[in-house]
């Protein structure tokens, strides 16, 4: 809003060769998201005072890792007909 948008960005005869983004800035905050997201879910169990509590915040880490490569994988097998 202060800013505003970047140039040519709405113009009609360049809004086809508008290249939106960045691959790697979009590659490199999905890291970083993902490597917060380790800290925060697997340290939302507390503690980690005795073998349940560790175990559960392993369980934690594991699903935060594959939800995010079953979501990958269900987008590539949809975009790929």
């Amino acid at each position: 809003i202060i800013v505003g948008p970047r140039k040519a960005r709405f113009d009609t005869e360049t809004e086809a060769e508008f290249d939106g983004h960045s691959v790697p800035f979009c590659a490199l905050g999905t890291l970083f998201l993902w490597f917060g997201w380790y800290g925060f879910n697997s340290g939302s169990t507390g503690e980690l005072h005795d073998k349940a509590t560790a175990n559960t915040a392993g369980l934690v880490a594991v699903n935060t890792t594959l939800s995010p490569c079953v979501s990958g994988l269900l987008v590539f097998l949809l975009r790929a007909k």
